[in-house]
C-alpha cells in the first residue's frame, strides 16, 4: 500500500494558515481543517476519514468532519459515550487501535463500529490552552494496519501544527464576538441616549426622570430598554437609529 506523504512542517503551517485566512468563522475552518485532514493521510488506493470532537463541560460532538461517513462513525461513539477518540479526548492521549477485529478495549462499541465496516482508528488529542474544552483529531480506516508506526508519528506532528491553529480559530472568534457584543452595546446606548433627549424636550424634566420612564415603560411591556428607546424615536419622526464605526 502507498504511504501518503505528509509535507513538511512549514508547508502544514501554511497550509492552514491558507484555511484561517479563507474561511469566515471557526465552524468553517473546523470543517476544512477535517478534509485538509482527511486528504493529508488517504491516497489514491486508500481513503481516510477524518472527525473532529469537542468536548466541553464533559459533553460530546463532532464538530466538523470530512465527509458524511466521518460524521456517522464519530455518532456511533457518542452512542456508547465511550472509545478511542473519546478517551483521547479524555485523558489527552493518542489511542491507536490497528485492527478493532483484534482488540476488545470497549467490546459493544467495537462490535458496532465493524458493523459499519471500520478496521482501525488513530485519535490524537488537540492541545488546547482552556482547560474546559477538549479536542480531538479521529482518523479512521476500513482497512486493518491502516495507520504503521511512521504514519502515527506523522499525525501526532501534523497535529502539534493544527492545533496552532484552531487555537488561533477560537481566539479570533472570542475577539469577533467581543467585538460584536461592543457594537450592540453602543448602538443601544446611542438609540437610549436619543429617546432619553427626546422625553427631557417634550416633558421638560431631568435626565434622571427621562430614564426613569424609560425604564418604567420597559419593565410594565416586558420588553429590553432599548426596544423602548427605539420606539419613542421612531414616533418622535427619528426613524431607526445607526451607530456609524469607522
Amino acid at each position: 500500500m502507498e504511504e501518503p506523504q505528509l509535507a513538511e512542517p512549514s508547508t502544514v503551517l501554511a497550509d492552514i494558515q491558507d484555511l484561517l485566512l479563507n474561511t469566515p468563522d471557526v465552524e468553517a475552518f473546523l470543517e476544512e481543517l477535517a478534509r485538509h485532514s482527511a486528504s493529508m493521510f488517504s491516497n489514491p488506493d486508500h481513503e481516510v476519514y477524518c472527525g473532529i470532537t469537542l468536548m466541553r463541560h464533559r459533553t460530546a460532538g463532532t464538530v466538523a468532519s470530512s465527509s458524511e461517513r466521518a460524521r456517522q462513525l464519530d455518532e456511533v461513539q457518542y452512542a456508547f459515550a465511550d472509545g478511542p477518540c473519546l478517551h483521547a479526548c479524555r485523558e489527552g492521549t493518542q489511542v491507536h487501535i490497528p485492527d478493532f477485529e483484534k482488540d476488545n478495549t470497549w467490546p459493544e462499541y467495537i462490535e458496532a463500529i465493524t458493523g459499519h465496516g471500520l478496521r482501525s482508528v488513530l485519535a490524537v488529542p488537540f492541545p488546547l490552552p482552556d482547560d474546559t474544552s477538549r479536542a480531538g483529531l479521529n482518523l479512521y480506516s476500513d482497512r486493518p494496519n491502516a495507520f504503521d508506526q511512521a504514519a502515527v508519528q506523522r499525525a501526532n506532528d501534523y497535529v502539534e501544527q493544527a492545533s496552532k491553529g484552531l487555537q488561533l480559530a477560537v481566539l479570533i472568534a472570542q475577539h469577533s464576538q467581543t467585538a460584536a457584543n461592543l457594537r450592540a452595546a453602543m448602538e443601544s446606548r446611542t438609540v437610549i441616549d436619543i429617546a432619553t433627549g427626546i422625553i427631557i424636550a417634550q416633558n421638560r424634566c431631568t435626565q434622571e426622570d427621562a430614564m426613569e420612564l424609560i425604564k418604567k415603560a420597559s419593565s410594565n411591556r416586558n420588553v429590553k430598554l432599548r426596544v423602548v428607546a427605539q420606539a419613542i424615536v421612531e414616533s418622535a419622526g427619528g426613524g431607526p437609529v445607526q451607530t456609524v464605526f469607522k
